[in-house]
């Protein structure tokens, strides 16, 4: 047999999995949200991070390019070159005076470890600021000179050794030497070796972050010389994040190689303290949950024992509501309590309702008439009278052996309209007898409403009212008038009458049904038995007027064939 689940259990269950639900599926999205918004704005780091480093490089080559500029446009430094290249040298005074202006260019900026000056002819002159010599050097007079034609050209440069085994890498950049008096004549060109090492200072990237200046696919610059001159793509990847871009002045490709291992960490550590607020904010919850939900669930045991005490006949049970319980949970537990009162009234009415109705039960059996007996008497007197050729007389029993008939034979029954009128025409004609004055019944029913079906006797009170009470004593002719017509659903019954009607105060408590059950008990049975047969598809009001008569308006629903369907 499957176990079933108390109340508390339940409330837990589901309390807890309608809580987990949004919980969870807003955690998720939100922590979706969160990676991608994260990921996001490493790429825009990364990628301002970059441009920034490209200014900077810039800014820096800009520096060392306008120095050069300013050496390869001064005038005195032309003259010089000038008088080298047509062989004016006499005593080496021009080489010695262009060799002091070489070195005053390495010496005066930061990063420039030698300038080489090429002449048109092929002389080379030099200054090695390391070896601090224009005469002897390792490497500065045999570096690669470009061919400029305008402007400046960067290249990578070449690796080199200063000091005591300090390998780096120079970047050069070259400039012709340009008189701007004649600029098509060639006079020389001149390069400046910067230490490569100079631009970490100055390009400032993230600690988890690499960055590589590329010449193509090689290397030409990176705070780890001993990487430079590698292939960028042999540069491990996996657990790194990779963005590039390329500097239009230099026509190098900057690369920047961002670690995810510490932004994983990162990351990791703000899911987890937003997995950890979830879960407090979870269990805050479901204890304000089992707060809430222990003294309703305390008083639903109570009163879950006490049903059972009442199924065990015990009506004397009255549960004790909790101290702050809702406004509902005291309404349920009064509520309760009065039930269970009003139960054990109830057995004990119909206790001894069973008992007074087995008296009337044996006093009825005492006292009971035959209907044949009644009528076969009535049928007698017929034919007395009719020998004796008191025909109205005999009429007048025929009529109301009919009548005897027909409200005995299945009180309660359902008859059709026609039924209801011809028997409510023989009723008439008796009740004229009693009369001063003549009376007109005028009935106005459609054909089709007469296969309708209400209920036995229900007009015969209305219609006894308006003859026993609107028509006595009245001295002008009496006039009754039953007309019915289709509501919707419903059949609008009209019975009218031109008797004495009555006072305002009346009609209100008849209207009300406010004490009419002394004074129009029939009234009241046709209530009672409109409320039973129908329930809320029957309604009546009464109009009336002192001297103008009164008139009842009765609603009742439309049955129609004989198995009583609507």
């Amino acid at each position: 047999m499957k176990k079933i689940r108390t109340l508390r259990q339940s409330m837990m269950f589901f309390g807890i999995i309608a809580l987990l639900a949004p919980i969870l599926v807003l955690t998720i999205l939100s922590q979706t949200r969160i990676w991608n918004l994260l990921n996001e704005n490493l790429e825009q780091d990364m990628r301002r991070e970059l441009e920034n480093s490209a200014v900077m490089l810039d800014m820096a080559l800009d520096k060392y390019d306008t120095v050069l500029y300013d050496f390869c446009t001064d005038d005195d430094v032309i003259a010089l070159v000038e008088h080298i290249t047509e062989n004016e040298d006499v005593l080496d005074v021009n080489s010695n005076r262009l060799r002091r202006e070489l070195s005053h260019v390495c010496n005066r900026n930061d990063g420039v470890e030698a300038v080489t000056l090429k002449t048109r002819d092929g002389q080379v002159f030099f200054y090695d600021r390391d070896a601090a010599s224009f005469v002897t050097t390792t490497w500065a007079d045999t570096i690669n000179i470009p061919d400029v034609q305008t402007g400046t050209v960067c290249q990578g440069g070449v690796n080199v050794t200063l000091g005591e085994n300090h390998d780096t890498h120079m970047l050069q950049i070259s400039r012709r030497i340009v008189d701007y008096r004649n600029i098509n004549r060639q006079i020389g060109t001149v390069v400046m070796s910067i230490n490569q090492e100079v631009f970490w200072d100055i390009i400032r990237v993230s600690q988890n972050a690499r960055l590589y200046i590329c010449e193509g696919e090689t290397i030409i610059a990176a705070a780890d010389n001993s990487l430079i001159g590698q292939d960028i793509s042999r540069q491990q990847r996996d657990g790194w994040r990779v963005s590039s871009c390329i500097n239009e002045k230099t026509g190098w490709t900057l690369y920047s190689f961002y670690s995810l291992a510490e932004y994983y960490e990162a990351v990791m550590e703000r899911l987890l303290a937003n997995l950890v607020y979830t879960i407090g904010i979870v269990l805050f919850v479901i204890m304000i949950l089992i707060f809430i939900a222990n003294p309703i669930l305390k008083q639903i045991n109570q009163l879950a024992e006490g049903m059972n005490q009442v199924e065990q006949g015990d009506f004397s049970v009255q549960v004790e509501g909790i101290a702050h319980l809702p406004r509902e949970g005291i309404q349920i537990v009064n509520g309760f309590n009065s039930m269970v009162k009003r139960i054990g009234a109830l057995v004990e009415q119909v206790k001894q309702s069973t008992v007074e109705q087995k008296n009337a039960e044996l006093s009825a059996m005492e006292a009971q008439i035959d209907p044949h007996f009644l009528y076969n008497t009535l049928d007698t007197i017929n034919w007395k009278a009719i020998e004796r050729e008191e025909y109205e007389i005999s009429s007048m029993v025929g009529a109301l052996a009919d009548i005897l008939r027909y409200s005995i034979r299945n009180p309660g029954d359902t008859v059709s309209v026609g039924q209801e009128l011809y028997w409510l025409s023989q009723y008439v004609m008796l009740q004229k007898e009693k009369l001063s004055q003549p009376l007109e019944v005028v009935t106005d029913v459609p054909e089709e409403i007469k296969n309708y079906r209400i209920h036995k006797l229900l007009l015969q009170p209305f219609v006894e009212n308006a003859i026993k009470h609107g028509f006595y004593r009245k001295e002008e002719p009496c006039r009754l008038i039953i007309r019915m017509r289709q509501a919707d659903d419903q059949i609008h019954i009209i019975i009218k009458d031109n008797g004495k009607g009555m006072p305002e105060e009346a009609l209100r408590r008849l209207n009300a049904w406010d004490g009419i059950a002394g004074e129009h008990v029939g009234i009241a049975n046709v209530k009672k038995r409109l409320n039973l047969y129908y329930g809320e598809h029957a309604a009546i009001y009464f109009e009336s007027r002192e001297h103008a008569g009164t008139t009842v308006h009765l609603f009742v629903k439309a049955i129609c064939g004989e198995d009583g369907k609507t």
